[in-house]
């Protein structure tokens, strides 16, 4: 299920942790008071009449984009927007014409997900819309099924051509824990203690996804962990500066600037020269070497 909650697994962190921190580099979050969308979720009982009928007379403000997408505020939200490169959480269903519900992160028991704008962790539609909301809104989003899933659909949940609605409430907004020359990243999971053997040099075990604006899962590298030994250049710059203090267990969302990635070099026909990239991190091993 191409980007079907993409990379969003895990992060209960979010919910305990951001709230309470006070130093500075502490992620910062900006939330919105605003209900869950637990109404919709009888339709995925049967009752599709509460999907299609939902938004009557509750639609605030329309706006039709040039592309095609329909946003319709049922509440709109005062605080900021977002730009590419910016983490939102989200509280969210994807839902069919027909009434259906076939996405939501209520599907893998989590209150919100974060979604970063801007690198294609879901469709395109996703994207382009984000661009015109604000943490606070409270949104149906009517996407073209051209800016979804397409020709191509989902075996078995979505046919071929067929729009999406998304149903989105905007919750908050996080900062990243490091922004600054060409890396933004946030830490979603900590990691395991380490100490380095002396003499010894700190080897790392890292899988990873790779994404861009414009192509959704460029480089997959699971399964097969990746090796980085600190103090080689065996990976692009940005990973290693992350990787030098990395420990197992972590895991990072990561946005790198082209000169801290790919470069004016790109790689292969996956990602384009001086092209930004989009990174899920995971730390599966860390050890001393001789």
């Amino acid at each position: 299920m191409k980007n079907f909650i993409l990379f969003s697994l895990i992060f209960i962190f979010f919910a305990c942790n951001d709230t309470t921190k006070t130093k500075k580099d502490t992620q910062k979050i900006t939330k919105a008071n605003t209900p869950d969308l637990t109404a919709l979720d009888t339709s995925a009982a049967g009752s599709k009449k509460n999907l299609i009928n939902f938004e009557k007379g509750k639609v605030e403000m329309r706006k039709k984009l040039s592309s095609g997408i329909v946003i319709k505020w049922i509440e709109r939200g005062s605080g900021p927007g977002f730009e590419n490169g910016e983490m939102a959480l989200i509280d969210y269903r994807l839902g069919t014409p027909d009434g259906r519900i076939i996405d939501g992160n209520n599907r893998i028991d989590l209150p919100f997900i974060p979604f970063v704008v801007g690198y294609s962790m879901q469709t395109q539609g996703w994207d382009l819309a984000f661009a015109h909301l604000h943490v606070g809104d409270f949104v149906k989003i009517e996407i073209p099924a051209s800016l979804a899933y397409g020709s191509k659909g989902i075996k078995d949940v979505l046919a071929p051509n067929t729009p999406n609605w998304l149903y989105v409430k905007v919750l908050s907004k996080i900062n990243p824990s490091i922004d600054a020359n060409g890396i933004r990243a946030w830490k979603l999971a900590d990691g395991q203690p380490f100490n380095l053997e002396e003499g010894g040099a700190k080897e790392i075990a890292y899988e990873f996804v790779a994404s861009t604006p414009n192509r959704p899962n460029a480089i997959v590298a699971r399964k097969f962990p990746q090796r980085f030994v600190v103090g080689q250049k065996t990976t692009v710059p940005g990973l290693r500066k992350i990787l030098k203090n990395a420990l197992q267990g972590e895991r990072y969302y990561l946005v790198l600037a082209p000169e801290q990635a790919y470069g004016s070099k790109g790689y292969g026909q996956v990602i384009a020269p001086n092209e930004p990239v989009f990174f899920l991190l995971d730390i599966v091993g860390v050890r001393s070497i001789s």
